[in-house]
């Protein structure tokens, strides 16, 4: 059993009669506890005299062994190299302090050991700030009022000053205290988010019906594709403003595979809709798009290359004196060359590798590769289910799982990235498991067991990473750290494993993950003052999931997750998974333009939709924070078209989320 009990004049949060944490009292003021439910209590505290700010401290007794600020802070980071909140303390030894909304919980810090899980957050549109650092007693969890953000803001790979809010005195001030018992196992904060789910939540309807969707985002498809003078035909990248045209500007001459370009998932697409509608235009673009990728990207190794930059790029760019101009670049890519340029004034010169024509070129990345395998794959079987035999498809995806297995460490971890002639670049990352489930679709062609046997023994390399260290990392190419993404396809691989074994502790695996992932999850609606960017697009953060400890912004990636969250209701019986699915699609359904939408006094393209929300202090050079990204890239549209064509029966993305399981009131 766990209570609030008063010891010695102070109130301690108590298991089984035995002390884990204690309330820092404060003088001239008076605490009581609330129950919320079981194990969750609402602390009030009010004082003799109305005040300007408050701490409202528990501290952990001991050392915990997992603590977890969610979507800013996983056991005080410091995976990777981006810039990001490391530890507890800046490097003036100030502990870190942040905005209640930078969280996915308000304000909410995690603490758990052997015995007990306790957390303190805020509830939603509450003027606070949280903070989480260690004392000689402990761990500290800290709400902070009013709210600020110290010693420095994180924004988009750079930092930024403090920030301080204001409040008008008061007697009162709140936070919420949340407890749960061990369960036995590491990472237990499956009942904190439980009941965020069920606290937090809401109703939401879908803004648009699925039809509506489908054809919106196969004309955003259109829109992006695109041929080059030497023949290559693609989808590019996105589509982004370009203040010397005051016209939004399709990305020049760069296509990605995968990733945020998606443009072998867009011309899956239209083989798609070929088969739909008729439309033999969209196939006949479809095979030109599949034909050269393979032409253009591929190497003898078997891999390929995921990013084709097709312009002839001035050396003058990447001189450290060249500033780049926002009349002459389109604001992503000004985004990038201007942080490139900032970098070099510091004399951080970036090393441009190029390819043999002298062009710039990315790494042959396992999330690129991973994709482009999945959807040659499907390619393959949707044209030969109209009789179309494209068998240059099918050795394609097989040479990219035969350079994984061949380069495949023996602990079971892909490569990260390749060089041009095959041999490993990186290995570490999380991001190497996007290769599974082409491997298992290799295996389910052929029955070769080799290719089950190195699904299985990668499968079990990163899903104990994520056992060990409560986090996956480095899926998302532009940070290399703790993230959200890679544990997308981590958990459709469990699924796709448990498919072809019957073993159901791939089940057990992917809820697990889920629950991972879930910590990414925005949990409740910001209030923004009227006016602001975000209030007048109508958007709503529920639903939202941030991308990684670096980028403290929500978009909406987790479109990959729809069918696996609802899969995980159908195998477990769990309900809020399919809940949760429902919220995923909703929010991801925001933001998408009719084609007569103007937003900041710009009309945007039919299917165009904004890749991220910067819903708090974080933000790029080009844009401050609390606005939409107006960057529109691939890959949301592509997820979205995956999700129509894979999911026969619709109606699940017309019905909303009408009721919460179990709401809490």
């Amino acid at each position: 059993m766990i209570e609030i009990v008063k010891i010695n004049g102070c109130f301690h949060v108590c298991k089984d009669g035995e002390p884990y944490a204690r309330i820092v009292p404060v003088a001239n003021a008076e605490d009581t506890f609330t129950p919320i439910t079981d194990g969750v209590w609402r602390w009030h505290r009010h004082t003799d005299t109305p005040i300007d700010h408050m701490r409202m401290e528990l501290v952990f007794a001991g050392e915990p062994e997992f603590t977890m600020v969610p979507a800013v802070s996983y056991n005080g980071n410091g995976w990777g190299d981006t810039p990001e909140y490391v530890g507890d303390f800046a490097e003036d030894g100030t502990p870190w302090s942040w905005a209640w909304h930078r969280v996915t919980i308000p304000a909410c810090t995690y603490s758990e050991n052997e015995e007990i899980s306790i957390a303190l957050m805020a509830d939603a549109n509450v003027n606070c700030a949280c903070s989480l650092y260690k004392i000689d007693e402990g761990k500290n969890h800290v709400l902070i009022f009013p709210e600020e953000e110290k010693p420095k803001t994180l924004h988009r790979h750079f930092w930024e000053g403090p920030f301080q809010g204001t409040m008008e005195p008061t007697c009162d001030f709140e936070g919420i205290i949340f407890t749960a018992p061990s369960d036995g196992t590491k990472f237990r904060y499956k009942p904190l988010l439980d009941f965020a789910w069920r606290y937090y939540g809401h109703e939401f309807m879908p803004p648009k019906k699925a039809e509506e969707l489908y054809r919106l985002s196969i004309a955003f498809c259109h829109l992006l594709f695109e041929r080059e003078k030497d023949g290559f035909a693609g989808f590019v990248r996105g589509t982004e403003w370009n203040l010397g045209i005051t016209s939004y500007k399709k990305t020049e001459h760069i296509y990605e595979v995968g990733w945020a370009g998606q443009s072998a998932s867009m011309a899956n697409a239209f083989i798609y809709d070929h088969i739909k509608n008729g439309n033999k235009d969209e196939l006949d673009i479809a095979i030109e798009v599949h034909d050269s990728w393979i032409r253009k990207g591929k190497h003898p190794a078997g891999h390929i290359t995921g990013r084709l930059d097709m312009d002839d790029w001035s050396y003058a760019e990447f001189d450290p004196n060249y500033e780049p101009s926002k009349w002459v670049h389109g604001e992503n890519k000004f985004e990038g060359m201007y942080h490139r340029y900032l970098d070099a004034q510091k004399g951080k010169i970036p090393v441009i590798e190029r390819d043999v024509d002298g062009r710039p070129f990315k790494p042959n990345d396992a999330c690129n590769n991973g994709t482009a395998a999945d959807r040659y794959f499907e390619a393959y079987d949707m044209l030969k289910s109209i009789d179309i035999d494209k068998p240059e498809y099918l050795e394609l995806a097989f040479g990219i799982c035969d350079h994984a297995l061949k380069t495949q460490a023996e602990s079971g971890c892909y490569a990260k990235t390749w060089k041009n002639d095959g041999s490993v670049e990186i290995i570490d990352g999380t991001i190497g498991c996007f290769l599974i489930l082409p491997i298992l679709t290799a295996y389910e062609k052929t029955k070769d067991k080799k290719y089950l046997e190195s699904a299985i023994k990668a499968f079990d390399f990163y899903y104990a990473e994520l056992e060990r260290d409560g986090f996956t990392t480095a899926g998302a190419l532009d940070t290399y750290s703790i993230d959200k993404e890679s544990s997308s396809p981590l958990l459709r691989s469990a699924l796709a494993l448990y498919d072809v074994t019957g073993d159901r502790r791939y089940v057990d695996a992917g809820e697990k993950i889920a629950w991972y992932l879930s910590t990414w999850m925005m949990y409740y609606t910001i209030d923004y003052p009227e006016g602001s960017p975000i209030k007048n697009v109508n958007y709503d953060t529920f639903g939202g999931t941030s991308v990684s400890t670096p980028h403290t912004a929500l978009d909406m990636y987790a479109l990959r997750d729809v069918i696996s969250f609802m899969r995980l209701a159908e195998l477990t019986g769990y309900k809020q998974w399919r809940e949760r699915a429902i919220v995923l699609w909703c929010h991801a359904s925001q933001l998408i333009s009719d084609g007569t939408w103007f937003v900041n006094g710009r009309l945007r393209p039919a299917g165009s939709q904004d890749e991220a929300v910067f819903h708090t202090r974080w933000g790029r050079h080009v844009s401050g924070p609390f606005v939409p990204t107006q960057w529109f890239p691939g890959w949301p549209c592509a997820f979205r078209l995956e999700n129509l064509r894979w999911l026969k029966d619709w109606s699940f993305f017309d019905e909303g989320l009408a009721h919460i399981e179990g709401k809490i009131q």
